[in-house]
């Protein structure tokens, strides 16, 4: 009995990775200049207490196999991790902001570990419902240029007009669009979502990834899109054989795109503000080079109200360089490792996120892209380790 329920849990995990049902709570420093800031506030999500729930049905009285298995080499790095993470809270500028947020990496990483002892990340039919009603809210909000309501609500869609303000909207074809959101917090985070999940599906569920790609376009994401038409592009390489068909069909692909592109007209003034505002975390890296202004206190430190749109930039700015450096070094070492698989399918995953990580922020800043990361980051575990095998 316990066991099937264990397993409802999962399954609801997954199919419900890009719900944003949530609580929030507005404590002080959730606050800048009395605004309340959606970053810094401590939000129970949905998916949180599936998280809390796994976690007591495997505590160590009932999974004692979930505990890292010790060592010297483990023991060091969990010790200078400890006084790494203490000196990032004391010297932070919120200690409480940065106790929450390194409170959120634990439960990602306890997640990692679970879903790598499971091998619960390789269930790929969950994934792909989730693919499904997103995708399905998506269209829903886009021919409606609102949102659906009703039922959709308990899944976390928030209230959206093209008449709102502070929605995000294009003009295309002569017409104002509010671009999709279906239940993420912004359009390019859901185009993130879908072109990752797209390519987690691709060999098991290649209809759900067929669903996704045909979504990302009325996200108007520019990175994602362009990111999605250098995959297909890829694939045509690959798959279709005839030289004239091969090109033929290339080409109608990448006119059809670039007259697409060319049609919209986003807001150029907000895609120089992001880039003007790169200088911002260098220099706060300047002031703060070691242990940086504390995990999640980027905006608390710049007084701004939505992060750098650069992972990398923002990582380095809360942690420092020695911890970005020391990232870094982990990534290269398993990046190594998924080569080995000659998984590419992965292996592309991984760089739609290293490529859009850079032009946002979102894979580190907000609750469902991170959980697809930590299930995307589980599978390559588990698939590294199958291959050493």
């Amino acid at each position: 009995m316990t066991q099937k329920l264990e397993r409802v849990l999962q399954l609801q995990l997954l199919l419900l990775l890009p719900s944003q049902l949530a609580l929030h709570f507005w404590p002080s420093w959730s606050l800048i200049n009395g605004i309340r800031v959606d970053y810094l506030s401590p939000t129970l999500y949905l998916t949180d207490i599936l998280i809390i729930l796994l976690w007591l049905f495997n505590s160590p009285l009932h999974l004692p196999s979930l505990k890292l298995r010790e060592g010297k080499g483990v023991s060091y790095f969990r010790f200078g991790l400890v006084i790494f993470i203490t000196l990032n809270i004391l010297f932070s500028f919120s200690p409480l902001l940065t106790i929450y947020k390194w409170f959120r990496v634990l439960e990602y990483f306890w997640l990692f570990k679970y879903l790598t002892k499971k091998n619960l990340a390789l269930s790929t039919w969950p994934l792909a419902l989730s693919v499904i009603w997103t995708s399905a809210l998506a269209w829903w909000q886009f021919f409606l240029q609102h949102s659906v309501g009703g039922l959709w609500w308990w899944l976390g869609e928030r209230p959206l007009s093209v008449a709102a303000p502070l929605i995000a909207k294009v003009s295309f074809a002569g017409q104002l669009v509010m671009r999709s959101y279906a239940t993420f917090p912004h359009p390019n985070a859901l185009a993130g979502f879908l072109l990752v999940a797209a390519l987690l599906l691709y060999r098991r569920v290649p209809w759900a990834t067929a669903l996704a790609f045909l979504t990302i376009p009325i996200t108007f994401s520019r990175t994602a899109i362009v990111l999605e038409i250098g995959i297909l592009l890829i694939w045509i390489s690959l798959k279709i054989k005839n030289l004239k068909l091969k090109i033929a069909t290339s080409a109608a692909l990448l006119l059809s795109t670039l007259y697409f592109l060319l049609s919209i007209t986003g807001s150029p003034v907000s895609f120089l503000d992001r880039q003007s505002l790169n200088h911002l975390p260098i220099s706060t890296i300047q002031q703060f080079p070691f242990l940086g202004v504390g995990l999640g206190n980027f905006l608390p430190a710049t007084g701004l109200l939505q992060p750098v749109h650069n992972i990398y930039l923002l990582l380095a700015s809360e942690l420092g360089i020695p911890a970005v450096a020391v990232i870094g070094y982990w990534l290269m070492v398993h990046g190594k490792k998924l080569l080995s698989t000659m998984n590419y399918e992965l292996i592309t995953a991984i760089t739609v996120i290293a490529i859009t990580g850079a032009a946002d922020h979102y894979w580190v800043t907000l609750h469902q892209p991170a959980l697809l990361l930590v299930v995307l980051l589980a599978i390559i575990k588990v698939k590294s380790m199958n291959h050493e095998l």
